[in-house]
């Protein structure tokens, strides 16, 4: 029991995950939860969401809407309403596009929120979350945006290093019952442990994306 205790004195007690000295609780995650189940059910015949799968999925878009801020924050970056606004737009109006090219038409942002794991009361979350890399791409490029695809190669790359430290400086922990993030993605995903307790771990579990990148 001494070896549990010990693995998890990390994070803080009744926390979800920890990132620097925040916390998301396990309160928190589990009112988000019951808010995207809520939203999901007119869509049940069209979007497949498991009860194992949701809890991961709606903590890593709390880990990385923290981590985000955390970022605007230290690169002294402001967004407005309206940037906030404008962004969410951009992100329906290229996703209901891609939507209607794989033959979905009608698709509502509540939906795709929903098929992405995203309570879609956190929506203004998810425009700012993008306002602020357009805001530090805007910052890196004059105050306009990119447009040649060099510099908007060399900006990404330098956008996503600058998270990746953040990632690193603020040493983000999850509490192992909802799994370990991935930073590859920014995910959350099952912990390596309950994979092998479940009898699915692979011949060599790899360790790709335990660990910042940068």
């Amino acid at each position: 029991f001494g070896g549990l205790i010990a693995g998890c004195a990390p994070v803080q007690m009744g926390s979800a995950a920890t990132i620097g000295n925040d916390s998301i609780s396990s309160s928190q995650l589990n009112s988000e939860v019951s808010n995207l189940k809520t939203a999901a059910v007119p869509y049940a015949g069209q979007v497949q969401l498991t009860a194992a799968q949701i809890p991961k999925d709606v903590l890593g878009w709390l880990i990385r809407f923290k981590v985000r801020e955390n970022l605007a924050t230290s690169e002294h970056l402001n967004v407005t309403a309206s940037q906030r606004d404008q962004a969410l737009e951009d992100i329906y109006e290229q996703a209901s596009q891609q939507a209607q090219e794989e033959g979905v038409n009608n698709v509502t942002l509540t939906q795709l929120a929903v098929a992405n794991g995203l309570p879609p009361n956190l929506l203004d979350e998810l425009g700012r979350y993008q306002a602020i890399e357009i805001a530090y791409a805007e910052a890196r490029n004059g105050g306009k945006l990119p447009t040649d695809t060099a510099t908007v190669n060399a900006i990404t790359k330098q956008f996503n290093t600058a998270e990746c430290h953040v990632y690193a400086g603020d040493s983000v922990k999850v509490n192992p019952q909802y799994g370990q993030l991935n930073y590859t993605q920014y995910s959350v995903v099952a912990a390596l442990a309950a994979v092998a307790l479940a009898g699915r771990a692979p011949a060599k579990p790899s360790a790709s994306g335990t660990s910042p990148s940068c």
